[in-house]
C-alpha cells in the first residue's frame, strides 16, 4: 500500500474517513476531535497545499493523513525532541472502518517516513491525546519515541512523539 497525494475527487471519501474516526474516538471516551473536529475547509486547504494524502486499497480510500514540513506548536515542548534539524509532522491520521486492524496505520507511518526522508527530513513528529491508547500503541510499534507534551493550536495539551528517519 502506497501513499499518494489526494485528488480533489477524494475529498468526500477523506471527509467520511475523518468523520468515522471522530465517532470512533468518541466511543472510546476521548474528547480528541470532539471540540475541534477536522473541517472540510481545513481539509481542502491541506489538499490545495499538496499536504493531504490517501492510502488506497482496491480503489478505495483505506486511510488518510496530512504531512507538513513544519509545525509551529512543536517549537515549545515540555520535554525534548530527540533530533534537531529538518522534520515533517504528520497529522489527521485516520483509517476507514472497513480497513481497521489491517495494518493501514503502520503503512501510513511507513509512507509518511518515506516521503519525509525523500524531502530531506531527519525526523518525523506527531502528537496525540494522552488517553488515545490505540494510537500511542501504534506509534510505539512503529518506532516513534515519546518526547514530552505540546500545546496544540486549539490550546489542548497533547503527547508528542518522534521517529528518526534512518
Amino acid at each position: 500500500m502506497r501513499a499518494e497525494r489526494a485528488a480533489r475527487s477524494d475529498l468526500p471519501s477523506v471527509a467520511n474517513v475523518l468523520a468515522s474516526a471522530r465517532e470512533y474516538l468518541a466511543r472510546q471516551g476521548l474528547d480528541q476531535w470532539q471540540n475541534f473536529p477536522p473541517t472540510a475547509a481545513e481539509t481542502e486547504q491541506f489538499w490545495e497545499r499538496g499536504e493531504l494524502y490517501v492510502m488506497r486499497e482496491g480503489g478505495e480510500v483505506a486511510g488518510t493523513f496530512v504531512l507538513v514540513p513544519y509545525e509551529p506548536c512543536y517549537e515549545k515542548i515540555d520535554g525534548a525532541w530527540r533530533h534537531e534539524g529538518a522534520y515533517f509532522a504528520i497529522h489527521r491520521v485516520a483509517v476507514s472502518p472497513a480497513f481497521r486492524r489491517r495494518g493501514v496505520a503502520s503503512a501510513i507511518f511507513s509512507e509518511a517516513a518515506r516521503l519525509a526522508k525523500g524531502a530531506g527530513a531527519i525526523a518525523l513528529r506527531i502528537d496525540t491525546h494522552a488517553d488515545n491508547v490505540p494510537m500511542r500503541a501504534a506509534l510505539e510499534k512503529n518506532a516513534f519515541v515519546f518526547c514530552g507534551t505540546v500545546v496544540i493550536a486549539t490550546g489542548e495539551r497533547r503527547v508528542a512523539y518522534e521517529k528518526e528517519l534512518t
